[in-house]
């Protein structure tokens, strides 16, 4: 009876052990995979990069690079500049500022960034023709101290600002060389690439607060469907650029919440004065009447386009709410019309819907793909009747847009010229007080609508969404910038 106790109490002492063991073993197994997934991050895009250089200009290429590179400004989460590599800067004149930097910012190189470093730096990159907009009003720098220097500007810039918070500091010693060997200030540097992947790490250097984990990926798969499933399949996943809101419901099942963001940009054809097409105010009328009554971008993109009455995103400051699709559009005698129309690259889909919609009202388009920017601005201008045009607005400004279309820009592949179009956008160049500027912005915007001779027709505004996973603590930006820095599980 006494050994029976006995084995009974052993046993029991058995399987208590067993049991704190087992618990033992769950508990690790659940901190090694917190530690798994605290050790990668990754954020999946919906195109691959162009380039790792921070001079090839493109909206989803400076996304990701933003974690390589940073400026001497940068937009605050309600999109307002603010010092980055900075600690202060100021207005001294309009056309002198004043700034004062960090004095323990390093490259991923380990070179010491200073004032001498700086206007070395200003004085190479104005020689990137790819950087002409940026730079071109700039004059020269002016050192005051080690940490601190004038930027002098030959004429007075309401943009200055905005436009520096797009000039990446980096090695300038190598510029042909960043397309594969980046070199920034950034809070990561690049250890690795495939052909649809980066590998970062933070940068032990930074001056700023490092993010807490071992490796950020940036993974690029085009099909909207494929990058959901992966994004599913993989728990380091932080967000899905890309997405639309006809997935909503799968994402928030999937611990995934929708956001959005203002992307400030917007898509027309641009009407060619130079072909008799172009000044026909009847085709003119029937054109519009088909993509007003019978083309729903909306539809098309899933969501992820919005049906836009000007040119203008309404992100965009200058926006002008008055503006409003039109609704009287007069009774006209149809006639046939076969416009040549210039669509970029891959945008076959869109033209076979625009040519149901285009030919219920007697228009024939024969469509052409091409890089808008690689061909000749005269071969435009000479072969096509309508030109796909997209414009984003990286300063939430409508200024570099109406500049396009003054009449020496090489943009301005319609030969479009408005007198007084052209005196608005001088007037607006010399306007830096911001009532007064958005004044400007909206009387553009409602000039260039002008049933006499529109600079186009407006087709859609993107809508920006993305996926942002609930295992993390991140908020989101206005901008949709995911400031890594701050992230927690």
């Amino acid at each position: 009876m006494v050994a029976k106790t006995r084995f009974h109490v052993q046993k029991r002492a058995y399987r208590v052990v067993f049991y704190a063991l087992a618990c033992i073993l769950l508990v690790l197994g659940i901190f090694q995979s917190f530690q798994d997934h605290a050790a990668n991050v990754e954020i999946v895009y919906d195109q691959n990069l162009i380039s790792l250089s921070p001079f090839e200009y493109t909206d989803f290429n400076n996304s990701r690079l933003n974690y390589i590179y940073e400026a001497l400004v940068t937009y605050s989460e309600d999109l307002k500049i603010v010092p980055k590599l900075a600690v202060a800067f100021g207005e001294i004149t309009p056309t002198q500022y004043l700034f004062k930097i960090k004095d323990n910012i390093y490259l991923h190189n380990q070179k010491h960034v200073d004032s001498d470093f700086i206007i070395q730096y200003f004085k190479d990159i104005q020689q990137v023709e790819a950087l002409a907009s940026l730079t071109q009003n700039i004059d020269n720098l002016q050192r005051l101290d080690d940490y601190s220097f004038y930027i002098n500007l030959k004429q007075a810039d309401a943009l200055f600002l905005a436009k520096l918070a797009n000039l990446a500091i980096a090695d300038s010693s190598q510029i042909s060389d960043l397309k594969n060997n980046p070199v920034g200030t950034g809070p990561f540097i690049l250890k690795g690439q495939t052909a649809n992947q980066i590998y970062l790490e933070p940068f032990q250097s930074y001056h700023g607060n490092t993010a807490k984990f071992e490796q950020l990926l940036l993974t690029s798969i085009p099909n909207q469907t494929q990058r959901l499933d992966y994004a599913l399949t993989n728990p380091s996943v932080l967000a899905i650029f890309g997405m639309s809101p006809v997935f909503k419901e799968r994402l928030n099942i999937n611990r995934f919440s929708l956001q959005n963001y203002i992307e400030g940009s917007t898509n027309f054809f641009l009407y060619n004065y130079n072909r008799p097409m172009g000044k026909t105010a009847n085709f003119r009328t029937q054109l519009q009447m088909a993509l007003s009554l019978d083309m729903d971008f909306e539809s098309f993109t899933q969501g992820m386009g919005k049906d836009s009455s000007q040119f203008l995103a309404s992100g965009v400051f200058g926006y002008n709410p008055a503006i409003k699709d039109s609704t009287d559009l007069q009774a006209i005698e149809y006639q046939n019309y076969q416009p040549q129309i210039l669509l970029p690259k891959n945008f076959e889909k869109i033209a076979e819907r625009l040519t149901i919609a285009l030919e219920k009202h007697s228009i024939y388009p024969q469509f052409s793909f091409e890089n808008l920017y690689e061909l000749e601005p005269k071969q435009v201008s000479r072969n096509y009747d309508l030109i796909f045009f997209g414009f984003k607005s990286d300063f939430f400004d409508g200024q570099s847009l109406f500049e396009s279309f003054r009449p020496d820009s090489k943009f301005n592949y319609g030969n479009y010229n408005s007198q007084e179009f052209n005196q608005l956008v001088e007037q607006l160049t010399e306007t830096t007080k911001i009532k007064p500027r958005q004044k400007l912005l909206q009387d553009l915007s409602q000039k260039i609508l002008d049933p006499q001779k529109p600079l186009g027709v407006p087709l859609f505004e993107n809508q920006v969404y993305y996926a942002l996973s609930k295992n993390y603590q991140l908020n989101p930006r206005l901008d949709g910038y995911l400031d890594l820095s701050l992230i927690s599980y």
